[in-house]
């Protein structure tokens, strides 16, 4: 099997991303999206031996620039290089992480991502997972490869008043999310809570169709 990794040459034009995600995942019973956490910094390497197995998994990347010599160059990067996302039963994925002692699966450095805002009823954490329609949601917007949409930190992120709405043309048509003011334009902002928000690029007005009681 062909790494979906191989990190080719990123231009300000958006050319079409090549996120990790084989094969292309479908809601099934006893599935979800995991949010797994990997040490070290390890996420790309971790994503990479449990794709694999042929489980579906998705690492965010997007495109960053960096000046060398005056020279603009451009590199596709993890958006975040400690979590992931795979989706499958919960011992299919407990079998990527380190409390897997059963078998040769388990990965020394990876574990389930916890939400500490969420208790199981014994007092833990609840283990992070993502409703798989909100997941699909965010992969599209990951996946649309367009210039100047990338991951956001909060504290760049300025909401706009009102819910949620979903965009009506373009590259971005059918994603749902939160209008904000992002370096003085308007976007549409996809958040996975707890793992990282990311946004479009200028999208106007006239294509966003706010959503009722959302």
């Amino acid at each position: 099997m062909e790494s979906l990794l191989n990190d080719p040459s990123c231009s300000p034009e958006g050319l079409a991303q090549t996120d990790i995600l084989h094969p292309n995942a479908c809601e099934l019973p006893d599935h979800k999206w995991y949010v797994l956490r990997a040490s070290y910094n390890r996420a790309q390497k971790a994503a990479e031996i449990i794709l694999q197995t042929g489980t579906p998994v998705f690492l965010p990347m997007e495109c960053k620039s960096k000046v060398i010599k005056g020279v603009r160059h451009w590199k596709k990067v993890p958006c975040t290089t400690t979590l992931f996302f795979v989706y499958g039963s919960y011992e299919k994925v407990f079998s990527f992480t380190h409390r897997n002692t059963q078998t040769n699966d388990g990965i020394p450095f990876v574990d389930f991502a916890f939400d500490h805002t969420r208790k199981e009823t014994n007092g833990r954490d609840k283990i992070m997972t993502i409703p798989f329609r909100e997941m699909e949601n965010f992969i599209r917007i990951v996946q649309a490869a367009v210039p100047q949409s990338y991951s956001v930190t909060p504290q760049e992120i300025h909401y706009k008043p009102g819910g949620l709405v979903r965009v009506t043309e373009g590259p971005f048509k059918g994603i749902i999310g939160r209008v904000a003011r992002i370096h003085s334009q308007q976007r549409v902002v996809v958040t996975i809570p707890g793992v990282m928000s990311f946004a479009s690029n200028y999208i106007p007005k006239a294509h966003l169709e706010p959503l009722e009681g959302e």
